[in-house]
């Protein structure tokens, strides 16, 4: 009741404030009581939840990352596309998007957009997973291609890897080429 709804704004308040202050002042000049202190809680609440800047920084990337590909597999549910290969250029084509429209996010996920897909199915084993997850959605639509495939997460990763390399590059530095 109230007290996992405190504990939930509290957490909520920390993340929503470190990920405000990592992108503006970085996360080498941003310390832990800066986060506390601006979220309205203790400092010693931070460590409630956090080991450190470096984990609330890591759970704050997956959480992001986990984020565009759920939410492109949200969009992707109310389009009807024929084939495997359409449905996931579909999904890349808009975590691209995304990254395209807000560059912040692009420069704070950095390198580390496998990251938030394959963090919690691998490190904690979907614990942490709400509901439909972008991993649960694409085992779902490699079963129905009804096509089987020797490795789907080394095919999953090497997808979300191009992807993310591509990006970080054009988008940011328009190197070596502009997105168009």
């Amino acid at each position: 009741g109230k007290v996992e709804s405190n504990k939930k704004q509290k957490k909520d308040a920390l993340f929503n404030t470190a990920f405000e202050l990592f992108t503006t002042k970085g996360t080498n000049k941003t310390t832990i009581s800066d986060i506390a202190d601006k979220a309205g809680v203790a400092k010693g609440t931070f460590y409630l939840y956090f080991k450190d800047k470096y984990d609330i920084r890591d759970k704050l990337i997956t959480e992001q990352a986990r984020q565009l590909f759920d939410n492109a597999t949200i969009e992707l549910m109310e389009e009807e596309l024929p084939t495997l290969e359409k449905k996931v250029l579909f999904i890349a084509d808009r975590v691209i998007d995304k990254l395209q429209e807000n560059k912040i996010l692009m420069r704070f996920i950095s390198k580390n957009l496998s990251w938030g897909v394959f963090h919690d199915m691998l490190v904690t084993g979907g614990d942490e997973m709400e509901g439909l997850s972008f991993y649960d959605a694409y085992y779902k639509l490699l079963e129905e291609s009804g096509r089987k495939f020797r490795n789907p997460d080394l095919m999953l990763f090497m997808i979300v890897e191009l992807i993310n390399s591509t990006c970080h590059n054009v988008i940011l530095y328009e190197e070596p080429v502009t997105m168009d």
